[in-house]
């Protein structure tokens, strides 16, 4: 088929399905933007439209007094010394599994990682080595450095900053790692620890399994089968909304994007293949991780594994 008559009649098509709607920036101008049975479900007034009742509540307002004091609170001394404290939970250091030393560190430049990143969907099943996979885990959430706070009284508290930023440095998003082929570690679900730099086994019924069991494979574009790991981005909503309100939310959504492009970055200067996968059935996967799917969700996933030589 010649390509440029292709686009004329996908153009036509276009044009034809639009016809009827309204020219401009208005939601009836949608065309070919979203389905046109939801488009009607949604303009029928019938439905909740919680999208964009989402998007409204997370407005900033001049003179949103409630805000600004939730905002202020996190200067006083007892919230700076919580947010000091959030990362050292006692019961995360018996058993935790110790990540190795990086065999090299990563010297691609920037602008190669960028320009090599590719969606990869299609693996080997070859197993991939945890040093590989504690890179990504690292680069995504590691605790990279620290500082000190002053507290009224001449004290200090020290705080924890990580590779990828995060609103008002409370690191609401988790990495967890659901080991599937990984040499050194046994095939199990498992929480990443940023202040130890180890894992932590998350010892659930269902597990690795109840995950897989989650996914939507039907389409069959993403090889699950084959892959090597999955890295879990689990979120902890009410520790950013606690302080900036329903715009929390959006800020735990920008950390889970700056740690998952982080993860696709690394991956592509390691020569590991990743791809976003959001496919999974969140109420299955919540009850296969343990998580009431509220106070702590699941947002996000990205698959790993040794990429087949045909992508």
């Amino acid at each position: 088929m010649n390509p440029g008559n292709a686009g004329t009649g996908l153009r036509n098509s276009a044009v034809y399905h639009s016809e009827s709607r309204t020219l401009g920036p208005q939601p009836s101008a949608a065309g070919l933007r979203t389905h046109s049975d939801r488009f009607t479900g949604l303009t029928s007034g019938e439905f909740p439209r919680i999208a964009e009742e989402f998007l409204v509540a997370g407005r900033n307002r001049r003179w949103d007094r409630e805000s600004q004091l939730s905002i202020s609170h996190y200067f006083d001394d007892p919230m700076v010394l919580a947010v000091s404290c959030a990362d050292h939970e006692p019961e995360d250091r018996i058993g935790a599994i110790p990540l190795p030393s990086p065999e090299r560190p990563v010297d691609t430049p920037l602008h190669d990682a960028v320009a090599r990143r590719r969606s990869v969907r299609e693996y080997t099943g070859e197993p991939l080595a945890l040093t590989g996979l504690a890179t990504l885990l690292r680069h995504a959430g590691a605790v990279t450095g620290h500082g000190e706070a002053r507290l009224a009284h001449g004290e200090t508290a020290r705080l924890s900053f990580r590779s990828v930023a995060s609103a008002g440095g409370l690191y609401p998003v988790e990495l967890w790692l659901a080991a599937l082929r990984v040499r050194g570690l046994e095939r199990a679900l498992y929480r990443f620890l940023p202040a130890e730099d180890a894992l932590a086994r998350q010892d659930l019924l269902t597990g690795v399994e109840g995950l897989l069991a989650a996914a939507d494979t039907g389409a069959a574009t993403v090889e699950l089968d084959r892959a090597a790991a999955l890295l879990l981005f689990v979120a902890q909503p009410w520790r950013s909304m606690r302080k900036y309100g329903p715009r929390g939310l959006r800020h735990v959504f920008h950390e889970t994007g700056a740690m998952a492009h982080a993860v696709h970055l690394t991956a592509a200067a390691l020569g590991i293949g990743t791809t976003d996968f959001s496919s999974f059935y969140d109420d299955e996967a919540h009850e296969a991780l343990g998580l009431d799917g509220v106070y702590r969700t699941l947002t996000h996933v990205v698959v790993a594994g040794d990429a087949a030589e045909d992508q």
